[in-house]
């Protein structure tokens, strides 16, 4: 495990950085009209009357789009209107960002792959923690605005790897940032099992959730995940020491030869239910 300190941790001014940057570019884009409006003048200097037949022309234009402008805006504040009506009744809680592949858990929490975490999506999205679980990627490329606190985990996705030796630290670490007002990332390659891993233990430690509330809610708005079955049964241990007991049992499934999460059946029923069918025809010839 490796741990980078930013040089200030977890605060820096980000909103007043980027003001100052939306000014600089407002302050270019006046000086760039201011020298586009003064070479049309000098262009046209020479030829009042083609200057007096341009005002007019701009005028009726202008009286033209006027019209044209209040008719849109009537329709287009009709048509405001309904999207705020349809996204009250429809927006959920919790959803994916505006950047795709990037799933919000909580209001302080993401999930995501490696391959959409970028220094500008981590500055717009505030983040100030990453955990980053590939060692066999280089490490997440980070903001130089925010510095974020930024962790590695050298955890391989393999049911052998101990990755519940992490859950206690992680979920504290994601816990504080949220206290001080932070959001934290989670990554590993795809954001499928060991990333989802840390995130569950999270939300079973501090979130309130049982192991199977906490899949179900992260199902619902990641839909890919699938923690690997030794991470699930290191899941399972952890919520036995939170909670004294555990809300996901392991199921032997024959056509796999292995257990699996009961929270995997609905996926595997059909295939397990045609491989009984089969045996059963196999065994009457």
């Amino acid at each position: 495990m490796q741990v980078l300190l930013p040089e200030q941790n977890l605060s820096p001014t980000l909103k007043k950085a980027v003001g100052d940057k939306l000014k600089v570019v407002d302050e270019i884009q006046s000086l760039l009209e201011a020298v586009k409006v003064g070479s049309t003048c000098l262009a046209n200097d020479g030829n009042k009357e083609n200057i007096e037949e341009q005002k007019s022309d701009n005028k009726s234009r202008n009286a033209t789009k006027l019209d044209d402008n209040n008719n849109n805006s009537e329709r287009s504040n009709l048509n405001v209107g309904d999207k705020t009506v349809g996204s009250s009744l429809h927006t959920p809680i919790h959803s994916h960002t505006p950047f795709p592949g990037i799933s919000q858990l909580t209001p302080s929490l993401y999930l995501c792959g490696a391959g959409v975490v970028m220094p500008m999506i981590l500055d717009q999205l505030q983040v100030r923690f990453i955990i980053n679980v590939a060692p066999e990627l280089p490490d997440t490329p980070l903001s130089s605005v925010t510095k974020p606190l930024y962790l590695r985990i050298n955890a391989y996705d393999r049911p052998a790897t101990d990755l519940s030796v992490h859950f206690d630290e992680v979920a504290d670490m994601i816990e504080e940032v949220r206290q001080l007002g932070g959001k934290s990332l989670v990554h590993c390659v795809a954001g499928v099992s060991r990333s989802a891993t840390l995130c569950l233990a999270y939300l079973m430690k501090y979130g309130g959730m049982s192991l199977r509330a906490a899949y179900l809610h992260v199902k619902a708005i990641r839909p890919q995940i699938r923690p690997n079955t030794g991470f699930f049964q290191q899941l399972r241990c952890y919520e036995e020491q939170l909670r004294g007991s555990c809300s996901v049992q392991m199921v032997y499934y024959e056509s796999l030869n292995r257990e699996i999460p009961d929270v995997y059946e609905p996926e595997y029923r059909a295939m397990e239910e045609f491989y009984q069918r089969q045996r059963k025809a196999l065994k009457r010839h």
